[in-house]
């Protein structure tokens, strides 16, 4: 005679993995996000230096001022949409997704900052205005520690 092995069918009824509680789709900050408003101050007060040889302001260069080539201008745009709006509202939000979002458009931008100093080397000039260098460093802060938040989910 077997006896039945007490394993082979539960005990009680078997119910589904529990639901992921919706606190793990938001990232906590914490102190550390200082550093990100810090930063999105210094971008902001970077697009009020110049960014060009010529003198353009990073507002002209977004407005599309005269001279300007196409990779500082589209840096300008990247660096205040991810820069700026998207960190705005990954803050407001803490939702992952919108960090994440915001980590891959910063890390974007910090390449497209590159190539715009690198385009700004390559005419004849003084080279990038000290705005832009800043916007960079800026943007590449804000690059590092949205990655840091986006990639510590459990």
């Amino acid at each position: 005679m077997t006896r039945p092995n007490p394993f082979d069918e539960p005990v009680g009824p078997v119910t589904a993995e529990p639901q992921r509680p919706a606190i793990s789709r938001e990232v906590d900050f914490g102190p550390k996000v200082l550093v990100a408003a810090v930063a999105i101050l210094v971008l902001l007060v970077a697009a009020i230096l110049p960014w060009t040889a010529q003198g353009a302001t990073g507002w002209q260069v977004v407005l599309g001022a005269p001279g300007v080539s196409v990779l500082p201008r589209l840096f300008s745009i990247f660096a205040l949409v991810f820069g700026v709006a998207a960190s705005a509202a990954a803050v407001m939000t803490r939702r992952w997704v919108v960090v994440f979002v915001t980590a891959a458009g910063c890390c974007v931008s910090s390449v497209t900052g590159l190539w715009a100093i690198w385009s700004q080397n390559t005419v004849p000039g003084n080279g990038p205005g000290f705005g832009l260098v800043l916007a960079l460093i800026a943007v590449v802060v804000l690059a590092g520690r949205w990655a840091g938040w986006a990639f510590s989910r459990d």
